[in-house]
């Protein structure tokens, strides 16, 4: 998990839930460096706004939304505070993201007990991006409870797409194969295969993923030194059709690199980017 951390004067997001930006381009950099499950610190600057008691401590984080969106667009101008706005009215902050969930720490630890650093100027208009692993294990390990957060457009369909696709990153290795959940009834798998280390790839569905390329290697006679499909990627669904929509919705971002029947041979970084594409179109569809 990373954690990025930026100064805020508090934390009402019971009332609002969106962090806000004065500058795109510190949104547009946050979600290019973050990840599903990543997480946003908010830490309480030293100014009279922050109230006393505050001050200096570190308030609570945030999971986000992966949308840029414009503060306005959600928030009446009589929900914001007038010392958000310059003399000619414009707001300061019409830049933002959705917060999908949130935790607020009790008690809110100081920042100097806390870091081993304090944050940098950065942190105060965009965000600080924290790298040492003793202090994301020390704000892992603060008491946090969690904030129920208000309705907002789109804020739940945000909230289920970080939930999928926070464990949408491929089966996690251990010593012997791999350990998966095993799917319900009714749901069923998008699996990514890769022939050896080459980037040649096989894109499929089935109920039976590790079965399923199990068969596959049958036909492949491993005594003349070829190499097996493995593995790499495989998303849970929560019907075989919505599972075949998104093999086929892949295939589909990937018909210029397409070799035979479900094969690809493109870059990974190509089949990630139409892996994730596809399971957008697919979970907004439905």
């Amino acid at each position: 998990m990373k954690l990025f951390a930026t100064r805020v004067w508090g934390m009402g997001f019971e009332r609002i839930p969106i962090a806000t930006f004065g500058v795109k381009g510190h949104v547009d950099r946050l979600l290019r460096l973050a990840h599903r499950g990543d997480r946003v610190l908010f830490v309480a600057t030293q100014t009279e706004r922050t109230d006393e008691e505050n001050r200096g401590r570190i308030l609570g984080m945030a999971e986000i939304g992966f949308e840029p969106l414009r503060t306005l667009d959600l928030v009446g101008r009589a929900d914001l505070d007038e010392r958000d706005f310059d003399a000619a009215g414009n707001f300061k902050f019409p830049h933002a993201v959705a917060l999908t969930r949130a935790w607020r720490f009790e008690p809110a630890p100081r920042v100097v007990e806390t870091l081993a650093k304090q944050l940098t100027m950065v942190a105060t208009s965009g965000v600080q991006v924290l790298e040492d692993p003793s202090e994301i294990a020390a704000i892992l390990a603060i008491p946090a409870v969690e904030i129920v957060l208000p309705a907002l457009p789109g804020l739940d369909g945000m909230r289920r797409l970080n939930d999928a696709l926070r464990n949408s990153t491929g089966p996690k290795p251990r010593s012997a194969g791999y350990i998966v959940d095993q799917p319900a009834a009714d749901s069923a798998w998008t699996y990514g295969l890769r022939f050896g280390k080459r980037n040649v790839w096989k894109i499929g569905w089935a109920t039976d993923v590790d079965g399923r390329c199990s068969d596959i290697n049958q036909h492949i006679p491993i005594e003349l030194g070829l190499e097996q499909w493995s593995v790499v990627l495989r998303q849970r669904m929560t019907s075989r059709d919505a599972a075949f929509q998104m093999e086929q919705r892949i295939l589909e971002l990937l018909a210029s690199n397409r070799k035979g029947y479900e094969r690809v041979h493109c870059l990974q970084s190509e089949l990630d980017s139409a892996w994730q594409q596809a399971f957008i179109d697919v979970v907004r569809s439905r």
